[in-house]
């Protein structure tokens, strides 16, 4: 295992959404807060961002080489190279007091996004290939990481409040989720859990906000059995890549930091990179085609 190094020092306001493109081989990640969308080259050690104008949440592959981007106000495909927006929908409907945040494309081509905003009464949405969309959770407070489990039965999930990553049965054919349970119980202590991913073992991890860390869960046990230390208090997502999808790619937020916490903590909205024994899975493609 290698060391940790910040690799993108953009001191961003809520970095996030972290992923790693295996057709380009480039990590993709935003600034929520900064309405960036950011691509990471590791061969050139060249990062470059584009400014959306809106706050973006997430951001995935789609099977035609656009991005699939949560905004705002709604569901998005984007072509870096080009600038181009193209609204597809908006499960919100307008709704101002809430916000895509967390989502990936499933092993299915479609689309799991879920919603924060100043009230509990946040959702996770399903999206099609031909833009309808269903809501298929409910009563969320602030939606976090999204993974499926290796053989694609299982779908995990964050709320961050309330400190659990919990596991539902899942229908590829239809995108259902059923029969919820708690795979994961994390204590105050160890920080709130955010984004996730999920390892060739089978293995959860997950970023821990006000952690300071990224830790690796067993889903089966809900043990703890590892940990990687990040020299920032917020950390907000991970995801592996790399030609052999070793290098497990971090990132961070400095929202609310006071000139005390930027003296503590410089690398704070960077970018990280460690490279571990253990390879991640291939990301999946959202079916814009």
């Amino acid at each position: 295992m290698s060391e940790l190094e910040c690799i993108v020092d953009a001191k961003s306001t809520l970095g996030e959404g972290v992923f790693w493109d295996e057709r380009e081989n480039l990590v993709y990640w935003v600034d929520i807060d900064g309405c960036q969308v950011h691509r990471y080259d590791p061969v050139l050690d060249r990062d470059e961002s584009r400014d959306l104008g809106k706050k973006v949440g997430t951001v995935a592959a789609t099977s035609s080489g656009k991005l699939a981007v949560g905004l705002q106000d709604g569901f998005y495909l984007y072509d870096f190279g080009e600038g181009l927006l193209e609204k597809r929908c908006d499960p919100m409907e307008g709704n101002p007091d809430n916000r895509f945040n967390d989502g990936k494309a499933g092993p299915d081509g479609r689309f799991y996004i879920g919603t924060m905003g100043e009230r509990n009464r946040q959702s996770l949405y399903r999206i099609e290939p031909d833009n309808t969309w269903s809501e298929i959770e409910t009563g969320i407070s602030c939606s976090n990481g999204v993974v499926w489990s290796l053989d694609h039965s299982v779908f995990y999930y964050v709320d961050s409040p309330t400190q659990k990553v919990v596991a539902y049965d899942f229908e590829k054919e239809t995108g259902s989720i059923q029969n919820k349970r708690v795979v994961v119980d994390v204590v105050p202590e160890l920080g709130i859990p955010d984004g996730m991913t999920i390892d060739s073992e089978g293995m959860l991890w997950v970023a821990h906000w006000q952690g300071f860390c990224v830790r690796r869960w067993n889903p089966n046990t809900g043990e703890e059995i590892g940990k990687i230390e990040v020299p920032v208090e917020r950390v907000t997502s991970c995801a592996f890549g790399g030609a052999d999808l070793k290098d497990l790619y971090i990132t961070t937020a400095s929202v609310e930091m006071t000139a005390d916490d930027w003296s503590e903590y410089p690398s704070s909205g960077g970018l990280f990179r460690i490279t571990l024994d253990v390879a991640g899975v291939p990301s999946f493609r959202f079916k814009d085609r």
